[in-house]
């Protein structure tokens, strides 16, 4: 995972290693969390339950794996990025990309989660409506049925 970065020297080369790792990892972790969104509005749209709360569980872990990175990244927020030192161009451009890639992913992550939350909102709101139609048919279906019995049982008292 890396070394101690709050150790290093801000201005060798293995810091900057430790940075691009953390990136490499943030990326990873964005990509699985990435894949498991589109499941899980897979899973919002076809209303299957139980699977839907198998990938919040398994969203969960890459969730805390992300929390960890983050951790492993505050060091690096007060840094002047012109300062640091790289083995190569190279390397800092591919710290760059990841970084850029995965702000990109975590965009689109929220966005999928806005979706899929708007989906099982709806999917709510309906089943609750299918319940209220289902209530009201009982009522009147109650209603006409006690009335009926009324008029069944009525005694003419007239010829009394």
């Amino acid at each position: 995972m890396g070394s101690d970065t709050n150790s290093l020297d801000r201005h060798t080369t293995e810091y900057t290693e430790n940075l691009l790792q953390c990136m490499q990892d943030r990326l990873g972790a964005l990509t699985a969390l990435r894949q498991l969104a589109d499941s899980q509005a897979d899973a919002a749209t076809g209303g299957d339950v139980n699977v839907t709360l198998g990938i919040l569980a398994r969203k969960q872990t890459l969730l805390d794996q992300l929390s960890v990175i983050q951790q492993r990244l505050q060091p690096f927020f007060d840094d002047d990025p012109e300062a640091r030192v790289w083995t190569s161009p190279e390397r800092r451009e591919a710290c760059r990309q990841h970084a850029y890639e995965g702000s990109r992913l975590l965009q689109e992550i929220m966005q999928l989660e806005k979706t899929a939350l708007d989906e099982m909102a709806g999917r709510r709101e309906a089943v609750a409506a299918q319940l209220q139609d289902g209530k009201d048919s009982i009522l009147a279906h109650t209603a006409y049925t006690a009335d009926s019995m009324l008029c069944e049982s009525a005694l003419d008292i007239g010829d009394l």
